[in-house]
């Protein structure tokens, strides 16, 4: 070099170029994890692994956020082959950080980027035993958000004391938001994806639930077709083997509390003239603990997603028949009853013999709605045949009914036309009679008298005794024959309704009969009385004997009380009430005072003739009414009867 000759030497800081390498090298080494994952789970051993390689750290960790519990647990790691950590990685495994807590858990409570110099020297670091066996010291975690949230924390490690570094924090803050972009897309594509799944499922449950409408339809169509049940329940098993199973059977309660088959069908007609055989061949047993006779007895369907050979050998007969049932291949079966109105009506049977195809609960519920529905079907059209019946017998009976009353009236009319005869035989008898006793009576009763007016000297006291006694009887019987008169008059005798005064007409005919006993002393207690609707001269006959009864058993009172008054009306009859404190009488013989000619004393206690009450119950009797006593010996009667208001 000569003495002229010098060198110019330039000399640059490449620190800072270094640094936007990293950055950028960091920057595409997560755009390239990112790219290359479809998800979070998929893309975290790559992210760690190229930013760790990009930056220099060692082992790396991506803790999730469970946003219920506000906890972290660890979604994956990454460390160099050459740093042995695996225990380091299966406590942090093992382990559900709280906020605070750990350093990811200090980054959850603040939100912001830390950096720890020595985690073996940190006391809020759980893991520092374990660091300190595996050899690792420096630490940074730092936050990745999703619209505002905290979704992860992304942590390093490295087994050399870290220093802190602005320009790395900056550069992490970058890459956390290129990672929170990454979930919140994927979690957008995620949700798209469930919806579109949720959309298929729905359309799939939609056509299918279509499907089943439009078969219950269908089958609820043919079983409203007609009456003819058994041919309905034959054609809905034909739609069943198309739609829900190989094999439909519906058997129906027997009038024994057993069962009959009406239907058996399977999807292959070729195999029904070998499927009629076996039936024939086996009856059903009523007892069997699995299929028709389990659901017959307790109203209950049953499923059988598999049917392995002890339930096939619980139901067979013998070991032909578990051999055959063997042979149908059987893989699925239900069983559901045929219930109405409470009743179990019968059980449909739908059998799969694919494998493939296993009954569910959805598939039981469909088989129990169509069952529903058949039963519907064999009840409306029983209650059809039930109601014809009893409309047949009915129209018999009415028939029966009609024949009998035309005959009836028939009789009535004839009867009727017999008494209408007798009775006026019997009045032209009474009257005639009557007339034909009077004048016998009369002779009796004259020429009795003759002789003793005439002859008084000739006859003794006792003839004129016996004279008297004769008079006496043909009285009596004059009296009899008048009674009997008035009775057949009184029931003859057209009614001249109107209103009465009760009240006056009691008073008028108690005066007249009280002058007529002389030297009779009566105290009569008049109540208000409400009118009446009836004939007068009835009614005051009525009064008459009911009020000449009272004085004639209260002769023997010293105190002699008559009393007239009225019950509470009912409906449309008032009731009134004759009341004397006289000889009364025993109630057991009440029955006997109205009838004709009854007495309860003799002629030598009390006169009379037994027809005055019966006249009363004859009068009350044609007014609509009715009439009753009471008494006791010694206390006195009481006669009630009603009368129309008016």
């Amino acid at each position: 070099m000569t003495p002229n000759e010098h060198i110019t030497g330039i000399f640059r800081d490449i620190a800072s170029r270094k640094d936007t390498d990293r950055r950028l090298a960091a920057g595409f080494a997560v755009t390239r994890a990112l790219a290359e994952s479809s998800s979070l789970s998929e893309a975290t051993p790559k992210l760690l692994q190229y930013i760790c390689e990009a930056v220099g750290w060692e082992v790396g960790e991506l803790w999730c956020v469970n946003a219920d519990s506000n906890t972290l647990h660890i979604e994956g790691s990454w460390h160099v082959p050459s740093c042995e950590v695996e225990e380091f990685e299966k406590a942090s495994r093992k382990t559900i950080m709280f906020p605070g807590i750990d350093l990811v858990g200090r980054v959850l409570s603040s939100g912001q980027p830390a950096w720890i110099d020595n985690v073996v020297d940190d006391k809020n670091f759980p893991r520092a035993p374990i660091a300190a066996r595996v050899g690792l010291h420096g630490a940074f975690a730092f936050p990745i958000r999703v619209v505002g949230n905290i979704a992860c924390v992304m942590a390093f490690y490295n087994r050399e004391v870290v220093e802190p570094d602005d320009e790395m924090l900056q550069m992490f803050d970058a890459l956390g938001k290129q990672v929170g972009d990454f979930i919140k897309r994927t979690k957008a594509e995620e949700e798209r994806d469930q919806l579109l799944i949720y959309e298929r499922v729905a359309r799939s449950e939609a056509e299918n639930n279509a499907d089943r409408l439009a078969f219950l339809g269908e089958a609820s169509t043919i079983l409203a077709s007609s009456l003819d049940y058994q041919t309905n329940l034959m054609t809905v098993a034909k739609l069943a083997v198309n739609r829900l199973a190989d094999w439909c059977a519906v058997d129906i309660v027997s009038e024994d509390q057993g069962f009959h088959r009406v239907a058996l069908v399977h999807n292959d007609p070729g195999r029904m003239e070998w499927a009629k055989d076996f039936q024939r061949r086996f009856t059903a047993n009523s007892s069997a603990p699995h299929g028709v006779a389990h659901v017959m007895r307790t109203g209950k369907a049953r499923i059988y997603t598999d049917i392995p050979d002890s339930m096939l050998i619980a139901l067979a007969q013998d070991s032909e028949h578990f051999k055959i049932l063997q042979e149908l291949g059987l893989a699925s079966a239900m069983v559901v009853p045929l219930a109405a109105r409470g009743r179990t009506l019968g059980a449909m049977t739908f059998a799969s013999e694919n494998p493939a195809r296993r009954y569910t609960p959805d598939d039981l519920n469909f088989a129990e709605e169509l069952a529903r529905r058949a039963a519907l079907g064999i009840d409306n059209a029983r209650l059809y045949s039930e109601a014809q019946n009893a409309l047949n017998e009915v129209q018999a009976k009415t028939e029966e009914i009609t024949r009998l009353n035309a005959e009836l009236e028939q009789r009535v009319k004839e009867r009727t036309a017999q008494l209408e005869m007798i009775v006026k035989e019997l009045e032209a008898f009474t009257c005639s009679i009557s007339d034909d006793m009077r004048g016998p009576l009369r002779a009796i009763d004259g020429f009795s008298r003759v002789l003793m007016e005439e002859y008084p000297n000739k006859i003794d006291s006792e003839g004129k005794r016996l004279l008297n006694i004769i008079r006496s009887n043909a009285a009596q019987m004059a009296q009899l024959i008048d009674g009997l008169l008035m009775f057949s008059h009184t029931g003859r005798q057209p009614l001249d309704q109107t209103d009465v005064n009760m009240e006056e007409l009691a008073q008028e005919t108690f005066d007249q009969l009280h002058a007529a006993e002389k030297g009779c002393q009566v105290l009569l207690e008049l109540h208000e009385l409400a009118a009446a609707f009836g004939d007068r001269q009835m009614i005051r006959q009525l009064l008459g004997r009911l009020l000449s009864n009272a004085f004639k058993f209260t002769r023997p009172r010293e105190n002699a009380q008559i009393e007239i008054g009225q019950k509470e009306s009912t409906g449309n009859q008032n009731i009134y009430y004759v009341r004397d404190n006289g000889v009364g009488f025993d109630m057991q013989y009440a029955g006997k005072l109205f009838g004709v000619f009854q007495r309860l004393h003799g002629v030598e206690e009390f006169e009379g003739t037994g027809v005055g009450l019966a006249l009363v119950q004859r009068i009350v009797l044609r007014h609509g009414g009715r009439v009753w006593a009471e008494g006791k010996v010694g206390e006195g009667a009481t006669f009630y009867f009603s009368l129309p208001k008016a």
